[in-house]
């Protein structure tokens, strides 16, 4: 963390976040920055962004800066050398520094060289409120920072704003929709301040409200109804949607908001909308191509959840530090991935199959089952709180449990030949650890093994392709010998072969005898789990199996068999349960051998059907036959017995060391209180699962049961680990507590300390309202962002968000209620030289509406849109192909299937937004396909917009819709007019206006009462019915001046 400077700077004091940072991080941060991998010179890097680093000496014994002496400072000397070959920054980085900015370097340099800490990184303190000039013109302390800032340039706060453009533009941003005529006649009638907050206040309690803060939400969020890669199939997720929704529309506290979205399923006592939350989570693009691998699907997925909980949360590119260590801002590779580990333990599968369901899901009942099925998610939280309090007990009621006289019982190793841990982590060789072994250590004789990819007791180990590791003095046992095998395995068959293939786990047994198979083997057949004793395939052979195995997920197989020769002699386990048994051939007979000259394997037949993904820990090969008892510890007990008998003392093991002995021994097996819970939680999920059955699904989360990790990926490629990390929040920001899952990290952006939270997100309210956030870069707070425009109003609406109880509701009321937001936006010559871009707020807000806004505004005026909240989402107009062109031929949204009724109708954010292909007119006018966070839209001008709004059928059914409003008004043309106006810009029109409109009415008129047809044609645009007790005729000249009215300029803008 940069250190901080002491005291305030000196009045003209060149100060180093205002001055110097920006010329640095801009031009020396590259290669003389956080980064370590593209600093320079190599053999002796230089840093210029931290203190004890610019000034610690070098070669010649002299740091680079030398405070207060520019003349004796390197870097001001290599800034004006005129030798091509010393100057900085070099030429062949295409930057120089201009003489102007080279002064300030040397002035701040002659000043002491005095280095701040980023703005950001310091946490908000409220500050004094200024003193404001115009004291008639404040409303709340909003205004006094803004009049200060506006003060320093000389400029002075300007008149209120027109009543009736400031009724529209609020209404425009607390709902997203136009005022209602009357409202605005009666404000324009009292434009008091009481009448003012009274009409705000109105537009709170609306649906609408609720919907239009949930839009920009989404965005946030990364919502969309399809995956997002390759099938791009439909997605279960519209309900967390309308969780949100539901948020905003009770005021919920913006921190159990956050919390819920982060961890609803970790917090004590949840009720259902906490899980649908998690939604969240799933947010996230997801793919289900043949060729994928798990593990770099999983890192894909991790670290699209970092990225988006860095910009949404804490405004920081945290992605650029995937690859390496942050350029310009102090996020390390190892901040990333520590921040990832804890989006990255959750229990979805990374290979979804790009079902709409893919679990964990959360069935949402009829509304007659709502109250037992919200009584029953209560009581599985409460038994999971129940759980998590003794499980942090744990470590003191094991000792007692141990002090009782009571041990972990270990498997007797009495004839075990082979024990593979696989805990070498790297390497092609492996110990075998069974007592008196034959052979100490075994050798892939191929290609070397695979390390790390993921991890249970320990990094985990995985076979390559045309990896082979033969064992050939083990396992050669006769069909009238017991034996017993059984291994941790992670079965992550290739997607293609998922349900149909299988493959060997311990195998004596190989391609040389193809023609009868003869040996043994334990062997994934899809789900299920299958032993065969062979003499010759299939005449001659034992076949057992059962199901239940599960993919993508670790789990504990085994075997036993008697020696008997029969079929019922061989028992299958699964996580240490005995299993019923399928016996599909029992044709082995007395004196038929099993034995061959064939190596055992793991992970496969010898050179013969692979289990390519298949990640092994734990193998072991007995030379008797298991009991169940024996079985049962096999899991855990047997090495929690060896972890205790190295270290009784819980506090001393590992978090992994934990796991095996606390979470999956005692506590389940050992402790009646957290097996009590445990059972509670699982009766509860049966009637969850029950109550839910044949309801929408929505996806959730759920944590792992295993210690979350990460690893850090050498230039972010997912087999090439680094370092193996645990949950971590960045090591530069402060965390009095260090978080250790979901809901501890959420619940560290609400602590003092944390200097980001609510600055970023008072930021984005400021940006929804006024267009442009306190910040510009409202994704960027980092060294690269732009500096805020009012520091201090940004703190002190931070403070207050925080002291308000995180009640986001109260800041809008004091933006909307403030007289920065209520002036108008006439510009002066003078304030347009002094603040051109209104980033000081010399005049109100004006910008174009959002592409949601644009077209739920033009159904809204022709009467058309519907008022139904929440739901599944709906298909409006769209122009055919789209979905085809984009989509594979078996993708279930291959083709655009239009809804009818009022489908066609609802607010824009329930349109179906399919990723590869977003709703095309809303894209033209830049809403996202949301397949990564987006904190602000572009907002661009470009001829397209104007072919949608001017040709779209949606426009054209409004326009004509709107049309038949006004028809019906009046007979009079200025009164269709005034309609019009008063619709949509809630104003009477000018007297130039309607001179021009009544020009272009003659246009129309000409036109269509000569080509009635035509005027026909036009009144078939779009489902709704025309009115037909109106003259086709007149419907379609007013049509078109309605559709020129929804074209104005003022029209589309707030």
């Amino acid at each position: 963390m940069f250190p901080r400077a002491q005291g305030a700077p000196a009045a003209g004091t060149m100060t180093y976040n205002e001055s110097v940072q920006p010329i640095l991080s801009e031009n020396c941060f590259h290669c003389h920055g956080p980064d370590s991998g593209t600093r320079e010179p190599k053999k002796a890097p230089l840093r210029l962004d931290r203190e004890k680093y610019a000034f610690e000496a070098r070669e010649n014994g002299q740091p680079v800066i030398v405070k207060g002496k520019p003349e004796a400072s390197l870097l001001i000397k290599l800034l004006k050398t005129k030798d091509p070959d010393a100057l900085m920054p070099p030429p062949k980085s295409h930057r120089q520094l201009t003489a102007e900015q080279i002064q300030t370097l040397e002035t701040w340099v002659a000043q002491g060289a005095v280095y701040e800490e980023h703005w950001s990184f310091i946490p908000p303190k409220r500050p004094a409120v200024p003193k404001a000039a115009h004291p008639e013109q404040v409303t709340n302390p909003v205004d006094a920072f803004v009049q200060a800032k506006l003060a320093s340039v000389g400029l002075p706060p300007p008149p209120v704003e027109d009543p009736r453009t400031l009724i529209r533009r609020a209404a425009l941003d607390l709902t997203g929709l136009l005022p209602d005529a009357e409202d605005v006649e009666a404000f324009a009638k009292d434009p008091s301040p009481a009448a003012y907050q009274a009409y705000l206040q109105k537009l709170f309690a609306t649906p609408a409200y609720a919907e239009h803060r949930a839009r920009y939400w989404l965005d946030y969020s990364r919502y969309a109804d399809t995956h997002g890669l390759h099938f791009d199939n439909v997605s279960s997720v519209w309900p967390y949607r309308d969780y949100v929704i539901r948020s905003f529309a009770a005021n919920k506290p913006f921190d159990r908001f956050v919390r819920e979205q982060l961890a609803g399923d970790l917090i004590p006592n949840a009720d259902a909308d906490a899980w649908i939350a998690t939604g969240y989570i799933r947010c996230n693009v997801s793919s289900n191509e043949g060729g994928t691998i798990p593990e770099e699907l999983l890192v894909n997925n991790t670290r699209d959840r970092t990225e988006a909980f860095g910009a949404a949360f804490l405004g920081l590119t945290v992605g650029c530090a995937a690859c390496h260590d942050h350029k310009f801002d102090p996020t390390a590779q190892r901040d990333f991935y520590s921040l990832g580990a804890f989006f990255g333990n959750t229990a979805e599968k990374a290979w979804d199959e790009n079902v709409s369901d893919s679990p964990p899901v959360l069935r949402l009942p009829s509304p007659d089952k709502r109250a037992p099925f919200d009584a029953a998610i209560a009581a599985r939280s409460q038994a999971a709180t129940g759980y998590e309090k003794r499980r942090s007990e744990a470590a003191d009621h094991f000792k007692q449990w141990i002090a009782q006289g009571n041990k972990l019982q270990a498997v007797s190793s009495d004839k075990l030949d082979l024990h593979l841990l696989l805990n070498e982590g790297k390497g092609d060789e492996v110990r075998n650890s069974a007592p008196g072994a034959k052979t100490a250590t075994y050798k892939a004789d191929t290609n070397p093994l695979v390390w790390g990819e993921s991890v249970w007791f320990w990094p985990s180990m995985r076979m390559d392709i045309s990896s082979n590791l033969p064992m050939p003095d083990l396992g050669d046992y006769e069909a009238t010998e017991g034996f017993s095998a059984s291994t941790w395995a992670n079965l992550r068959l290739k997607p293609a072969n998922i349900g149909t293939g299988g493959g060997a786990l311990v195998s004596r047994m190989g391609a040389q005898n193809k023609d009868d198979h003869r040996g043994w083997e334990m062997y994934s057949d899809g789900d299920r789990l299958v032993v065969h004793i062979i003499h010759k395939w299939p005449d001659q052979a034992i076949r057992v199996e059962t199901p239940g195995v599960p993919r993508g997920e670790w789990v504990h197989l085994g075997f036993s068999y008697d020696g008997s020769g029969k079929a019922e002699g061989v028992k299958l386990f699964i996580n240490g349960e005995e299993r019923p048994a399928r016996i599909t051939h029992n044709s082995l007979q007395p004196g038929q051998t099993i034995r061959n000259a064939l190596p055992l394997n793991i992970g496969q037949r010898y050179l013969d059907d692979r289990l390519r993904e298949i990640a092994l820990q734990d193998v072991r090969v007995y030379h008797r036959t298991l009991d169940a008892a024996e079985f049962s510890r096999l899991p855990y007990e047997d090495l929690g017995s060896v972890i205790v008998g190295a270290r009784p003392d819980p506090r001393t093991w590992s978090d992994r060391e934990r796991f095996i002995v606390l979470d999956r021994f005692f506590l389940p097996k050992a402790d009646p209180i957290a097996a009590k819970a445990l059972a509670d939680m699982k009766a509860a999920d049966a009637t969850i699962a029950e109550l839910g059955k044949g309801g929408d699904a929505t996806l959730i989360a759920r944590e792992r049961p295993t210690p979350a990790t990460a690893w850090v990926l050498n230039r972010g490629v997912y087999s090439a680990r680094k370092e193996l990390v645990t949950p971590a929040t960045p090591e530069f920001l402060p965390n009095p507590k260090m978080a250790t899952n979901r809901l501890e990290l959420a619940e560290w952006l609400f602590k003092p300390e944390n200097p980001l939270f609510a600055r970023v997100t008072v930021n984005r309210a400021w940006q929804e309202v006024f267009g442009t956030g306190l910040v510009e870069t409202s994704d960027d707070f980092g060294v690269m962002g732009a500096k805020p425009s009012n520091q201090e109003l940004l703190d002190w609406l931070a403070v207050e968000f925080r002291e308000s109880g995180w009640n986001l509701r109260h800041i809008y009321e004091l933006l909307l209620s403030s007289y920065t937001y209520r002036q108008g936006n006439i510009v002066s010559e003078k304030a347009l030289a002094a603040d051109p871009l209104n980033r000081l707020l010399s005049r109100g807000p004006r910008f174009r509406m959002d592409a949601e806004m644009l077209r739920d505004t033009a159904l809204q005026a022709s009467g058309l849109l519907a008022a139904k909240v929440g739901g599944p989402p709906v298909k409006p107009y769209q122009p055919d192909g789209i979905w085809e062109s984009v989509s594979m031929p078996e993708s279930n949204t291959l083709h655009y299937k239009q809804d009818n009724g009022e489908a066609l109708y609802r607010r824009s954010m329930y349109t179906f937004w399919k990723r590869f292909a977003p709703p095309p007119s809303l894209e033209t006018f830049d809403a996202q396909a949301r397949e990564t966070v987006c904190i602000r839209r572009a907002r661009t001008n470009t001829p397209l917009q104007a072919l949608v709004s001017m040709n779209d059928p949606q426009f054209m059914e409004a326009a004509r819709k709107l049309a038949e409003r006004a028809i019906t008004q009046s007979a009079d043309p200025a009164a269709r007019f005034a309609f019009l106006a008063e619709t949509l810009l809630s104003r009477s029109l000018l007297g130039p206006e309607a001179t021009a409109l009544t020009a272009n009415l003659k246009t129309y008129a000409d036109y269509y009462r000569s080509h009635p047809e035509d005027a026909k044609a036009l009144l078939t645009v779009g489902a709704a019915p025309a009115n037909a007790t109106l003259d086709p005729v007149e419907t379609a000249i007013w049509a078109m001046m309605a559709n020129q009215f929804l074209n104005l300029d003022e029209t589309i803008t707030k």
